[in-house]
């Protein structure tokens, strides 16, 4: 049963995260390009996904018994997705270069930590 539990979690899992940073990239666009605000929906979803993409990614890792004292990758994970939670803030909060920066570093830091989930490895490139 765990096993079962364990790839239904886990697909959740992944389709939260393609939700998830597709939300991070409209929303990023729609402000830099349309000048706009988003609405109060576009607001509160991205925190909806990520709260649910939170207690996916908690559920593998027990299921899974992944730790982070156990798995090197899911500790630098962790660390990544901190970098990229605060990227993605100061890209939606700010204006010029350093929006820019933020935005372009936060985009190839979730695709590490894809990689890194993916492979299981810290270091995923060859």
């Amino acid at each position: 049963m765990s096993f079962c539990m364990y790839i239904i979690v886990k697909q959740m899992h992944v389709i939260l995260v393609i939700i998830s940073v597709a939300l991070f990239q409209v929303r990023y666009w729609r402000i830099k390009f349309l000048q706009q605000e988003t609405n109060k929906l576009s607001k509160v979803m991205p925190h909806v996904v990520d709260t649910l993409l939170l207690i996916a990614g908690v559920s593998l890792a027990w299921l899974g018994g992944f730790s982070p004292f156990n798995s090197h990758w899911l500790l630098v994970k962790i660390i990544a997705v901190v970098a990229y939670i605060l990227l993605g803030f100061i890209a939606m909060r700010n204006v010029g270069l350093k929006q820019w920066l933020a935005y372009l570093l936060a985009t190839i830091i979730v695709l590490y930590i894809m990689s890194v989930a993916h492979l299981k490895t810290v270091w995923p490139l060859p």
